[in-house]
């Protein structure tokens, strides 16, 4: 099954993804929203759009992650990132 292409600015996120995920050692990684908030400062064309953006890597295959609970209740975990070519 092929994958839906990204968009530049989801491909900018996907990547970035997978830098946190890798400097946490490829361990479960709680996208709070004091983190969703810099990636949006990040990528200013995902302002308001993170989660959206987020849900659209999951279901394209590029992350994985669960809903869990957090300090501000259900927050994205990010549990694994395929690799950017």
């Amino acid at each position: 099954m092929e994958r839906e292409p990204p968009t530049p600015e989801t491909e900018t996120l996907w990547r970035r993804l997978w830098e946190i995920w890798q400097e946490n050692d490829e361990e479960d990684v709680v996208l709070d929203s004091t983190t969703l908030a810099d990636l949006e400062e990040e990528i200013p064309e995902l302002r308001n759009r993170a989660k959206t953006a987020l849900a659209y890597l999951q279901r394209a295959r590029y992350v994985q992650y669960r809903s869990g609970v957090g300090e501000e209740g259900l927050e994205p975990i990010l549990f694994d990132v395929y690799e950017p070519r």
